[in-house]
């Protein structure tokens, strides 16, 4: 392997193998890895403007059995302090994020043992209907394989069953590090981490676009 050839390979779109990725991160000047990127920008976004979109980030409800190490968020099932937000309550937090010229909701909330596929496309074809223009970037694959297990289902059919309701992209939260020893000690409840990457590959199969984020410290 030569960085010269992996450049080449890069941008004429082709797929790097494992090896030569870690070729890349080991061997490559981050300048140079900066460069390729912004060419291949230049080709997929010639016109060259750079966009943002405003979203805000609303909780499905805040009951989670996960029982990750650093939450403050979560509340037990039963629990005085526990909800389930309301379609009331998404329309008042919907209709302030449209006058700040927002168009994007960035839905998510604890893995509650009560509530399965049917609450979320539910829930979406009805925000859809009330919101036609409204973005949905919702839940996670931790909740995809929450809700999966919950419907004695597959990640496959439960992403295509979000995706009919709704679902527009698939943020990707819940990662915290994606190394099983850490997770088991933050976030033992929470899909492992081969788990959290075969949501995402099912996920890009399904056409959802998604991010990634990692959490630590």
């Amino acid at each position: 392997m030569n960085l010269e050839e992996l450049y080449r390979k890069a941008l004429l779109f082709e797929f790097l193998t494992i090896d030569e990725g870690v070729f890349l991160f080991e061997k490559a000047p981050l300048t140079e890895v900066m460069y390729i990127a912004d060419e291949l920008r230049k080709k997929q976004v010639p016109h060259g403007k750079v966009t943002w979109i405003i979203d805000r980030n609303v909780n499905t409800t805040n009951v989670c059995i996960a029982n990750c190490k650093f939450c403050n968020f979560y509340r037990i099932p039963g629990h005085a302090e526990a909800y389930i937000t309301d379609i009331d309550t998404y329309r008042i937090k919907i209709d302030q994020t449209f006058r700040f010229g927002g168009e994007q909701l960035l839905l998510q909330g604890g893995h509650h043992p009560g509530l399965g596929l049917s609450f979320y496309t539910n829930l979406f074809r009805t925000l859809k209907e009330l919101y036609p223009t409204l973005k949905l970037h919702a839940l996670g694959p931790p909740e995809i394989a929450h809700i999966t297990k919950l419907e004695k289902s597959t990640h496959a059919e439960v992403l295509r069953a979000l995706k009919a309701s709704g679902l527009d992209s698939l943020p990707g939260a819940g990662a915290e590090i994606l190394n099983d020893r850490v997770r088991r000690l933050i976030s033992k409840g929470k899909c492992g981490a081969q788990e959290w990457l075969d949501v995402m590959v099912e996920a890009h199969k399904a056409g959802l676009t998604t991010s990634a984020t990692m959490m630590f410290g």
